[in-house]
């Protein structure tokens, strides 16, 4: 078992403002890897839109906010979920209020591998 092993990772900013932050909180880089982050945002900022070759998987946890997936629009709340398949453009538009979220991701973002 494998008890808060990221627990002492810091947040780290999504944005030059430190407006939206992400925490790891799991990682593997094996055959079948994946990594999980939990993140913040402030009302009226925005994700980039942006790609990767990687599946991702969004649950929201408290907020709202305005999503890009390729040419749709989507209005995110708590309880929703959204999957983006690898190289689709997505981010978040702005946000409405304080957001929470969990994104997973497979295999593993190399980007956001625990720092040493």
């Amino acid at each position: 078992m494998k008890y808060n092993l990221y627990a002492d990772q810091p947040w780290l900013p999504m944005d030059p403002n430190g407006h939206a932050n992400r925490h790891l909180l799991a990682f593997d880089d094996g055959e079948n890897g994946y990594t999980l982050n939990y993140l913040k945002a402030d009302p009226k900022c925005a994700a980039n839109i942006h790609k990767h070759p990687h599946k991702q998987f969004v649950y929201i946890l408290k907020g709202s906010g305005n999503f890009q997936c390729g040419d749709e629009f989507k209005t995110l709340k708590a309880g929703d979920t959204v999957q983006i398949d690898s190289n689709v453009m997505h981010g978040f538009v702005s946000f409405d209020e304080n957001c929470e979220w969990l994104e997973f991701f497979t295999p593993h973002r190399e980007d956001f591998a625990p720092e040493k």
